[in-house]
Parts: C-alpha cells; sequence; structure tokens
C-alpha cells in the first residue's frame, strides 16, 4: 500500500468535506447544545404548567379529558400523559379543527410536513382547573428538537442534517488516519503528539484541532450514529438491517384490532388503571381507540429509563391485553438504539447533559480551528485546497473503493453526495490541467 497516496487522498476528501459542510456542523452543533439545556430552560418557563400541589384523590382521568375537550372547541383527542409523580399536571394532546380538505391529510399523521401542530393542554388532576395550553410547536423542547433535526423546514430538509452527520464521521476518520503519529521507537512522536505546541502558529491549530477532536471522539460518534439510526435514508437501511438480522424491534401489528361487539367502551381511567397494572413504573402515554374496533395503545412517555421501555395495546372493551413487549423482548441492537437514543438526547441526567455540551462545543472547535488551519495555510487569493493527481489515485489501497461503497449504501445522502464529488474530481483530472499541480506542504495532520 502506498501511504502517501492514501494520505494524499484524505487530506483532499477531509478538506473539501470540512469546507463544504463546515455551516451544517455548526448548525447541528449549536441546535444540539439547545436541546440538550431543554431540560432546564423548560423547568425555568413551564413550571406553572408542568407541576400542581400534590392532591389526595385526583379526579377520574375522564374527567380531566373532558376539561381539556371543552377548552378547546372542536378540537379532537389524539393522546393523553397522566401524572406520574404526585405533582404533575395531566397533559391532553389534542388535534385542531381541521378543514374539509385537510381530514384526508390527517390519515397519514397529525403533522404538518413534519411538524407538530397539534395543542397542549394542561389539566389539574385535583380540580380539573386547565392550568393553560400551548401549542405543540410551542413547547420549548419540541421547538429545539425540530430546529436541530429539520431546521423547522419539515421532514423535508431532513437530509441535511443527515448530510452533515454522515460526512462529520468520514471527517473524523480521515483527520484521524491523517494525523495518527509514529511511535517513538521509529522516530516519530508518539504519545507526545498528544501535547499541543503553543506559539506556533498554525501548528498550534493543527495540534488543537487534532486534540480536541481525539479526545471527544468517541461521544461524538456515539452521538453521530445513534443520530443517523433514526434519520430518513440512513436510519431506514439500519431498519432493513435489523430485520435481516433478527433484531428488530417488536411492535404492534398497524391492522391490530379490537374484537367488535355492543359492550362499552372502557373509560379513560380504566384504562389507564389497566396499563398500569401491565406496565413498568415509569410515566405513560395512551393513545384512545379510533373507531368501533380501535385499541388502546399504551407506551412510555419518559424515555430516561431504557429498561422500562414497553407498548401495550389494548382491547378496547374488556382491556384484555392484545399485544405486550418491553425491554426483555428487545433484541441486541434494539436495546443499544434505546439505550443510545436518550444518550443522544441528554436524558440521562446532569452527567449526561455536561458529556453533551463539551462535545457540541468540541464539534464547533473543530470547524473553527479547521478553518483557521485553512485560511493560515491558503496563498492570498486562492482556494488552496491539497492537490490530487491521477497517479495517487492508481496507487491508492484496492479496499479503499469497497469501503467507500459500503458507506455510500449505509448512509445514503453522503453516497449522492459522494457521487456528485467523485463526477467534479473525474472531470477535473480529465481537463488538460488536471494531472498537473505543485505539491504543497503536507497533510494538515501529518506530524
Amino acid at each position: 500500500m502506498n501511504n502517501a497516496a492514501l494520505q494524499r487522498i484524505f487530506w483532499r476528501l477531509h478538506f473539501w468535506a470540512g469546507l463544504l459542510c463546515a455551516p451544517i456542523v455548526l448548525f447541528a452543533s449549536l441546535t444540539g447544545l439547545l436541546y440538550v439545556l431543554s431540560p432546564q430552560i423548560e423547568a425555568w418557563r413551564y413550571a406553572a404548567l408542568d407541576h400542581v400541589a400534590p392532591a389526595a384523590q385526583p379526579l377520574a382521568l375522564d374527567a380531566q379529558v373532558q376539561a381539556a375537550l371543552a377548552s378547546q372547541p372542536g378540537s379532537t383527542l389524539r393522546q393523553v400523559i397522566p401524572p406520574h409523580a404526585a405533582d404533575d399536571s395531566t397533559q391532553v394532546v389534542l388535534n385542531p379543527p381541521r378543514q374539509p380538505h385537510e381530514h384526508h391529510a390527517m390519515a397519514d399523521g397529525p403533522d404538518h410536513h413534519g411538524l407538530p401542530d397539534g395543542v397542549l393542554v394542561y389539566v389539574n388532576p385535583a380540580t380539573g382547573q386547565v392550568l393553560g395550553s400551548l401549542p405543540e410547536l410551542a413547547r420549548f423542547r419540541t421547538w429545539a428538537k425540530k430546529l436541530h433535526a429539520s431546521a423547522l423546514l419539515g421532514d423535508g430538509w431532513r437530509w441535511l442534517m443527515e448530510l452533515g452527520a454522515s460526512w462529520m464521521l468520514v471527517l473524523m476518520a480521515t483527520g484521524t488516519v491523517m494525523w495518527w503519529p509514529r511511535s517513538q521507537a521509529r522516530g516519530g512522536p508518539g504519545w507526545r503528539a498528544l501535547r499541543p505546541r503553543w506559539d506556533r502558529g498554525r501548528a498550534t491549530w493543527r495540534d488543537l484541532h487534532a486534540v480536541v477532536a481525539l479526545a471527544l471522539g468517541g461521544v461524538l460518534a456515539v452521538v453521530l450514529v445513534t443520530g443517523l439510526t433514526w434519520s430518513r435514508h440512513s436510519g431506514a437501511r439500519f431498519s432493513a438491517l435489523q430485520q435481516q438480522l433478527g433484531q428488530d424491534s417488536p411492535r404492534p401489528p398497524k391492522a391490530l384490532q379490537s374484537a367488535p361487539g355492543n359492550g362499552p367502551m372502557l373509560s379513560w381511567q380504566a384504562a389507564w388503571d389497566r396499563a398500569r397494572a401491565l406496565a413498568p413504573d415509569v410515566r405513560l402515554q395512551i393513545s384512545p381507540p379510533a373507531g368501533d374496533t380501535g385499541t388502546w395503545r399504551v407506551e412510555n412517555q419518559d424515555r430516561s429509563q431504557p429498561t422500562a421501555r414497553f407498548n401495550l395495546v389494548l382491547d378496547a372493551r374488556s382491556g384484555a391485553p392484545l399485544f405486550q413487549s418491553g425491554w426483555d423482548q428487545l433484541p441486541l441492537l434494539s436495546r443499544a438504539t434505546a439505550v443510545g437514543i436518550p444518550f443522544h438526547r441528554g436524558e440521562f441526567g446532569l452527567w449526561n447533559q455536561v458529556l453533551l455540551v463539551l462535545t457540541a462545543l468540541a464539534a464547533v472547535f473543530s470547524v473553527v480551528s479547521g478553518l483557521a488551519m485553512w485560511w493560515l495555510r491558503r496563498p492570498r487569493g486562492q482556494l488552496a485546497a491539497p492537490t490530487l493527481q491521477r497517479r495517487q489515485l492508481r496507487q491508492a489501497p484496492l479496499w479503499l473503493w469497497p469501503l467507500m461503497a459500503a458507506l455510500a449504501w449505509a448512509l445514503p445522502v453522503f453516497g449522492w453526495s459522494l457521487l456528485a464529488m467523485l463526477g467534479i474530481e473525474a472531470l477535473r483530472l480529465c481537463w488538460p490541467a488536471g494531472a498537473q499541480g505543485h505539491r504543497p506542504d503536507p497533510p494538515a495532520g501529518l506530524h
């Protein structure tokens, strides 16, 4: 293998990926920072809605639901989140009144282009008093989540964050390979490469760029991979792989129905009592039956306890469980996802938040330091991209091409952008001047 050729390929790939994806990475890091801090922001902003004085004997859940519906005439019921702690309010999620032409769109879900448009109504469980209401998207955590995932532009723009996350993984891999120092026994700096050299201009920026990325690279890799598992395109690949490996999460069939009959539907209170008897001790969210043969669907609303994760479907009239799954039924990959996603969201407490804040700041610093290194190196008035010649591509190790193809399959948005980049490079190399060019200083990561 020609190591110099591989370094040159990685350097050019690293340069273009970093330069083109810098705005996306900055946006994703800063909006992710907002989302991670949302528990503290929400505790300050919504205390009067989320918490009440504990009651010895709360009202039946049905009365609370009716109070919420009465406060929003014309709305329809989507979901109820009953109180778990003694001082929790009841949250009732309503769909706003729809125009006739909107009813068909509702069949695909309650969101408008991927942005929630429901109304959250908060009810005091002791008195049935409506404490207030908020549009779903006005809730800070929901707003920050949608900002981070799609820049508030809807599901059609989720590919943008997927593009940034995919290339960030490539940036980390190529940067690590380029930086990796020779051992002291072979005349290299060895572990001393981890000690930044101060007051050396671009060399200082280069050292800090590498050391900060390495210090929090493992956490950043987990954040990127878990984010990609529920992205639109890469997430579909991940789900397909889970199914092929028999590692898919057990989910209730969409066509699951209650037995038809003339008996009365379970009340909200009865459905809640039945769910609490079958579910772990965790805050629940309950969706009502849709139609005569619909079912009660219950799952954990609190995602910070992976081992309390569960899915439950109850017959609308008898309350008999038609489907039930929990942590014990999850295969290995699904358990990893059940832990990884709450970690990505900072839901495991203060230590998790601190770690993610440092990781977001490290990603921001990586972009800033990378741009500083480029700016200090570039001759005035030139882009100063690392050169790449045909002979270096011919000397590339054979394993590189199937590896890139596998990544392109697993990360489709990365694959499309890589294909575009390779097409531009091919045109450049086919141009008469493409095979020429001077050889600038060694790749930025080499010592």
